[in-house]
């Protein structure tokens, strides 16, 4: 640490940590020295640790757990949202390859909020896909779609893909949508399915996608581990 220099000691060491995240030293889920441990490595107060740990954590670079000390933080997609985007799409945005495992495929009755949610009537046939969405090794999400009848036709289709790409080839372009966000917390068939080490809280997607004339082309319900997830939204 370099104390005569312009720039402030706790910047030093937010940027020392970040370049050891960087070239390896420091890989995810590792966990960080304490406060006093990094105060008498660098030589430094622990006001000037607890700045820096601060500043990192802001950044999404550590992440701290109550009761047991911070953590290097596991790589997160960071889901853009400027129009309708597909996970497989921003996998690859972000460098990282998407995978899709299928759960169930099933056609059923529309329950009075999933009739709302398409606009179509209670009772109707609905097509249910559920799948859990990874990114790279890590499982992000269940995913719970439902589609109107006239959208059927992927059932032919090979769904440990995506779904949008279907869509597009038949012509079918998602572009509108509404979301909803708030926290759940998982049942224990959804915890076990994203491997989760205990019912920790969740994010809760609900989202309504049309295409160009705001017809509803599906309603999706994802539920997403917040631990490898971010969501950016552009207007």
């Amino acid at each position: 640490m370099e104390k005569k220099s312009a720039t402030p000691l706790y910047q030093q060491l937010v940027e020392s940590i970040k370049n050891q995240i960087s070239t390896g030293q420091l890989k995810e889920d590792d966990k960080l020295m304490t406060e006093q441990e990094f105060s008498e490595a660098y030589n430094v107060s622990r006001i000037t640790v607890r700045k820096a740990m601060e500043l990192l954590s802001d950044e999404g670079f550590v992440v701290k757990k109550q009761g047991i000390g911070t953590f290097v933080a596991s790589k997160k997609l960071n889901r853009v949202m400027e129009g309708v985007m597909s996970f497989t799409e921003s996998c690859e945005m972000n460098g990282c390859k998407a995978s899709a495992e299928l759960l169930s495929l099933e056609w059923k009755k529309a329950s009075i909020s999933i009739a709302k949610h398409l606009n179509i009537n209670e009772g109707d046939k609905v097509l249910c896909i559920r799948r859990i969405r990874g990114c790279d090794e890590w499982k992000v999400m269940l995913e719970e779609n439902y589609f109107p009848e006239k959208y059927g036709y992927i059932l032919s289709e090979n769904l440990n893909g995506s779904i949008y790409k279907i869509l597009k080839s038949h012509g079918t372009i998602p572009v509108h949508y509404i979301k909803t966000v708030s926290i759940c917390f998982p049942s224990e068939q959804e915890q076990e399915a994203l491997e989760l080490p205990d019912k920790q809280p969740l994010l809760l997607h609900r989202e309504t996608v049309m295409d160009a004339e705001r017809n509803v082309i599906h309603y999706t319900k994802l539920i997403i581990n917040p631990e490898h997830y971010t969501l950016t939204i552009i207007r």
